[in-house]
């Protein structure tokens, strides 16, 4: 009797530790999917789709789709982004401009990068 239970009980040990790497595979791609936050220092004026970005240091949260910009608070602009992995990790949180247009929210110690669309 005592055999089966410990029989049971060893499957069942075995059982777990099979999933749990596992679970800590599937929590750790959940959260690199989620929303990331950077505050950034814009130097000079630039746009941000339609809107305009004056001096001053920005909170740039993006989500699945959005790129929402904050300041004191307040969001001051939403765009449409896309992800693109693979990116190189950077060290800090910059943004991509060109043309006096943000193109791109890089996030420091990430892979992933908010493409403005």
């Amino acid at each position: 009797m005592y055999r089966n239970q410990f029989v049971r009980l060893s499957a069942l040990f075995v059982a777990v530790a099979l999933l749990l790497p596992i679970t800590s595979i599937l929590t750790s791609a959940k959260e690199s999917k989620g929303t990331l936050h950077a505050d950034i220092e814009v130097v000079g004026s630039v746009m941000v789709g339609s809107t305009s970005l004056g001096a001053g240091t920005y909170g740039f949260v993006a989500d699945e789709s959005k790129l929402h910009v904050m300041k004191n608070g307040k969001e001051v602009a939403a765009v449409s982004i896309q992800w693109q992995d693979g990116k190189p990790r950077s060290d800090s949180s910059s943004l991509v401009i060109e043309n006096n247009q943000i193109k791109e929210v890089r996030f420091g110690g990430k892979t992933r990068a908010a493409v403005v669309m």
